[in-house]
Order: C-alpha cells, then structure tokens, then sequence
C-alpha cells in the first residue's frame, strides 16, 4: 500500500471534505479524487479512438483509401524495420 503526502492546500481540502461528512477519511476523499480523474482519463481515450475512428470512416466515404495487398503489407512491415532498426520515426508514405 503507498502512503503518500499531500501538501496544502489540498489537504485541507480533503479534511473540509471529512468535517462536512462526505468522506469517512481523508484516505476515501483522495481515492475518490483519483478514481475520478482514472473516468475522466478513459472519456478522454475513448474520444479519442471515437475520433481516429470517425476520420477513418470519413477516408473511406471520401475514397481516401489504400488497397490491401500482400505487398503492401510487406512494404510496409519493410519500412518500419528499417525505420526501428535506425531509430527514426517515419510518415505515411503509403501510394494507393
């Protein structure tokens, strides 16, 4: 179990949160803080996937798309061992 310390002003706000019978401990004032913050990280990651998906989505309508083939695939597996093996990052080249 951690044991952390929490500087002011935040602790006093946990303990006004105790003193006015929210919370049974200061300790269950933080875990719901943090439980609150762990739902409002998953929104956030499930908007952003709800986006990477409508973008997709809005490719394919547009026809902004590339055919799957197995050279591609190769191509592309290629490139990113090329890529890892020399440590650099590389944009999307792919031509449909």
């Amino acid at each position: 179990m951690a044991r952390i310390d929490i500087n002011d002003p935040y602790e006093d706000y946990l303990k006004s949160l105790v003193d006015a019978g929210l919370f049974r401990s200061v300790t269950a004032a933080a875990e719901n803080a943090i439980y609150r913050q762990m739902v409002e990280d998953e929104k956030l990651r499930l908007s952003s996937v709800s986006a990477a998906i409508a973008k997709g989505e809005a490719d394919i309508q547009a026809g902004s798309t590339v055919r799957y083939t197995s050279s591609l695939m190769a191509e592309i597996s290629e490139k990113g061992k090329q890529a890892a093996l020399s440590g650099k990052t590389i944009k999307n080249e792919v031509k449909p």
